[in-house]
């Protein structure tokens, strides 16, 4: 654990709170807190669909600050590095838990988001006191941004009703938005931060909007609390980012299609081959996938040889002429060097028939080893949906243990037969790795979602979208 020196705070009333920033280059912007809970009893809860408040009372307080004061991660201002965690898409970014405020605050901050069992611990208990009755967001005061934003087909606008008050057009910029009307206030907190996805529209006489909320003083202020976050990750003798999925990874490659439309990220497929900095290598065929190892002096030269690839450099989307369709809806293929911080990924959007890149390919390929064995994963999460597309379905023997009848929810499982039974009778589907069941005359697709340290298809995915779009003209 690293320590930071402590840094003088405003007192806000506030007992604790958590949440993360993201990076933008090497500009750290904090988002409004996940949750914050104030010595007088008010609740924050904020997340991708709502904005919420509520109350709770002292005695739940009182012992909320005993339990956490007895924490060893809470007892100074500090900047902490774990061994396990998730990345925060779109150029990493950091967590934090906030204690206490004044000359008693304590701030532990750490790169992506924590996997740690003690961090955990600490959000649990905090979760714990999450309000029985809530209400919607409302202060007193809102600062917010506001944006261009695109009309995507399907999604309805809504209306601008402040016309008379506001003209949307003219606060586009740099600086953000003061506004102390209740009714105004709802409606933006309300348009920004709810459950629909995309965002629809916000129509104003000179185009459509969006709203970007940045602080309700009096509840939150995140600008405020970037210089500080930042000073103390400045001052720590590491300065981990949480960028990409810390996995092992040396070396990978594989691709997915675009959904409907061609908009958001690719769905992927497992990776076709990846291999891990340790020697251990797991690639598929047309059998099913399987696992080996590297033979170490192969490795060593491997690891040169990448090094020294011009094409892993940096990340990028290279631009392909009379390449080869990667999906229906178009798609995106990849090869991924390294992991967390040091993560390069280089993708396109056909296949190149010549070249650099496939090129590359076939020295990742060089490396499939004579001996190897089914793949077995630890740990596997899918989802259910209903049918069988492409494939009969199988009789599902493990309806005792793992039931999926009413399953709408992300399923986990360590049960080694069930993870060989889904990876030995998984096929390609449309562009994700897919096995067909039946369960008491009812026939489900299991399309799996990740395996930790092997697939983890949401964060890469995101992470090609971020290279889509900042090469579109």
């Amino acid at each position: 654990m690293l320590l930071a020196p402590a840094l003088a705070v405003a007192q806000d009333g506030n007992l604790v709170e958590y949440g993360f920033g993201t990076f933008s280059g090497d500009e750290l912007m904090m988002n409004l807190p996940r949750m914050k809970i104030f010595r007088d009893g008010r609740v924050l809860l904020i997340d991708e669909q709502s904005a919420l408040q509520g109350h709770i009372d002292p005695d739940r307080i009182q012992k909320l600050e005993s339990d956490l004061a007895r924490e060893p991660l809470l007892r100074t201002t500090r900047y902490v590095e774990f061994s396990s965690r998730e990345p925060i898409p779109h150029g990493g970014g950091l967590s934090y838990i906030r204690f206490r405020d004044g000359e008693n605050e304590a701030i532990a901050i750490t790169p992506g988001i924590a996997l740690d069992r003690d961090w955990k611990a600490i959000i649990h208990r905090i979760e714990e006191e999450r309000p029985a009755t809530t209400s919607p967001f409302r202060p007193e005061h809102v600062r917010f941004f506001v944006f261009e934003w695109p009309q995507l087909p399907g999604v309805k606008e809504l209306e601008w009703p402040f016309a008379d008050s506001m003209q949307l057009k003219e606060t586009t910029g740099d600086d953000p938005v003061s506004i102390s009307d209740p009714a105004m206030i709802a409606f933006v907190i309300d348009a920004s931060i709810n459950s629909k996805f995309p965002r629809p529209p916000v129509l104003a006489s000179a185009g459509l909007f969006q709203f970007g909320v940045v602080a309700a003083p009096g509840w939150t202020d995140p600008p405020a609390f970037e210089k500080k976050i930042a000073g103390i990750w400045r001052a720590a003798p590491k300065h981990g980012r949480g960028s990409g999925v810390q996995d092992g990874n040396l070396i990978e490659y594989g691709m997915g299609g675009f959904g409907d439309g061609g908009h958001g990220p690719p769905m992927l497929f497992p990776p076709a081959v990846k291999i891990y900095a340790d020697g251990r290598i797991v690639f598929g065929d047309n059998e099913g996938y399987w696992q080996g190892t590297i033979e170490q002096k192969r490795l060593e030269r491997l690891r040169r040889d990448l090094a020294r690839n011009d094409l892993l450099k940096q990340s990028q989307l290279l631009k392909v002429s009379n390449g080869g369709l990667i999906s229906m809806h178009g798609g995106m293929a990849y090869i991924r060097y390294r992991d967390g911080d040091d993560e390069v990924v280089v993708a396109v959007l056909s296949h190149p028939h010549r070249g650099p890149y496939p090129r590359l390919l076939s020295r990742i390929r060089e490396e499939i080893p004579a001996t190897y064995s089914r793949f077995r994963p630890k740990e596997i999460t899918f989802r259910l949906y209903p049918g069988s597309t492409w494939v009969e379905p199988v009789d599902w023997p493990f309806t005792a243990t793992i039931p999926l009848q009413g399953r709408s929810e992300s399923i986990s499982t360590t049960d080694p037969a069930a993870i060989a039974f889904v990876i030995d009778h998984g096929f390609g589907g449309f562009s994700w790795m897919q096995t067909n069941v039946r369960e008491n005359g009812t026939s489900y697709e299991i399309i799996l979602e990740s395996v930790r340290d092997w697939y983890e298809q949401r964060f890469l995915g995101m992470t090609l979208d971020d290279l889509h779009l900042s090469a579109e003209p």
